[in-house]
């Protein structure tokens, strides 16, 4: 299973990423999770420490060739993965697309790309699971960053200018030729917020994949500088992302 999260910066996709991530590890499929934005803040909520942070590799600019189809990666994803992944807590496997280090050094046209051939060569196996944790814009859908996903998964907060950014980048999703896209609706505190999503999505014809409560653990990670996980991995929000990575992650559809 090939998968892909947006979702407007601040709406919780990274937390979502990160934490279906080390669910499904959990749940014995082996992931691959790419850190697919230029803020890369995935390893954090995955459980690698902060301190690991600024050691942390980020794929090269010259990992592919351009063919007459396309293009290729320089060398097998086993060999990358053994030279610029990090391993991270329940055996997750970790790559970051690019960490930016300077001001004026031009686009990262060529990073998306190498992210897309990436996830092209993923396996496909049944016990194997590649997630991408996508810009926090629309970019990757423009560059065509998550092409080779089966599933993307549009995070949205129940409030107008997020599910509206959802709704463009679904469309844009679906323009890139993705089957399964679907709105995630996180912070959700009630039935007017759950009530406010579903209308929405109703209106413009999009599928709700799921809902995630609003909770306070978020926050307290986010202090601590840990992954949600390792805080209460009972808590209702994991067991709701939980219930996501199940449909989703795994089945792709259910």
């Amino acid at each position: 299973m090939k998968l892909a999260i947006a979702g407007k910066g601040g709406s919780g996709k990274t937390s979502i990423s990160g934490t279906m991530a080390r669910q499904l590890a959990r749940g014995g499929y082996r992931v691959l999770a790419i850190d697919g934005d230029s803020n890369p803040n995935l390893a954090l909520t995955l459980g690698i420490p902060a301190d690991r942070m600024s050691a942390m590799p980020t794929l090269p600019d010259d990992l592919i060739r351009r063919t007459a189809q396309g293009a290729e990666l320089r060398q097998s994803l086993e060999e990358i993965k053994a030279s610029y992944s990090v391993t991270g807590p329940d055996g997750v496997e970790l790559l970051v697309m690019a960490h930016p280090q300077h001001a004026n050094t031009g686009c990262l046209c060529q990073m998306h790309a190498t992210v897309r051939t990436i996830i092209d060569a993923a396996s496909t196996g049944e016990k194997d699971v590649c997630l991408l944790d996508t810009e926090a814009s629309p970019e990757h859908l423009t560059r065509g960053t998550a092409l080779y996903a089966d599933t993307m998964l549009t995070v949205v907060e129940p409030y107008f200018k997020s599910l509206e950014t959802g709704r463009r980048m679904a469309v844009l999703a679906q323009d890139l030729g993705l089957e399964n896209v679907v709105l995630v609706a996180n912070k959700i505190r009630d039935e007017r917020d759950l009530d406010a999503v579903t209308t929405f999505a109703d209106r413009h014809g999009l599928e709700l994949g799921g809902t995630v409560p609003l909770d306070p653990l978020f926050v307290e990670a986010e202090r601590a500088g840990v992954a949600p996980l390792d805080i209460r991995p009972d808590a209702p929000a994991m067991a709701a992302i939980s219930d996501i990575a199940n449909k989703w992650g795994v089945r792709g559809r259910a």
